[in-house]
């Protein structure tokens, strides 16, 4: 862990060095290369419930997508990868097929578009039958007995961020 501007420049590749190996050590072993592997990461802005409540302070969707996908399923993604596209919000992984309806607009966010609907419920089937879904949205026009049967599982944002653990 680092707090510093420096972790990246400094710290990271003395770590590379040593994974790789530093030609001019003394020690063999050092020269050579310990071998060996490590992450580097920063993190992004924290995703505040109470914020998102009151529209001061939404995430872009595909931060909101990574942090969602994280949670549901413990899957770690780049979020350049998580863009919506075509008509259907949809992320996923191999398994699952995950989906947000989700505009960074709390007039959006008020609307009737934020709310998933049987419509759309049955294009998600239609395009993916036998996959199991998970969808986040605002709100919903459907039952759960319904989506249940559709083998769908619905999480209302921003109340049910943690609901779907891995």
């Amino acid at each position: 862990m680092e707090c510093e501007d420096y972790a990246n420049t400094i710290t990271a590749e003395r770590v590379r060095r040593v994974i790789e190996g530093v030609p001019d050590a003394k020690d063999a072993q050092l020269r050579e290369g310990l071998g060996g592997s490590f992450t580097y990461c920063t993190l992004g802005e924290p995703l505040d419930l109470e914020t998102m409540l009151t529209g001061d302070s939404l995430p872009a969707y595909s931060e909101l997508a990574v942090y969602l996908l994280y949670t549901a399923a413990g899957i770690s993604v780049d979020s350049t990868a998580l863009e919506p596209r075509g008509d259907g919000w949809f992320f996923g992984d191999e398994n699952t097929d995950y989906y947000l309806f989700y505009e960074p607009s709390i007039k959006w966010l008020q609307s009737n578009g934020a709310v998933f609907t049987e419509d759309q419920a049955k294009q998600i089937r239609e395009a993916n039958p036998g996959r199991s879904a998970v969808v986040f949205a605002a709100g919903k026009f459907i039952g759960q007995r319904e989506l249940s049967g559709m083998n769908i599982t619905f999480c209302q944002l921003p109340y049910e961020l943690h609901r779907v653990g891995g």
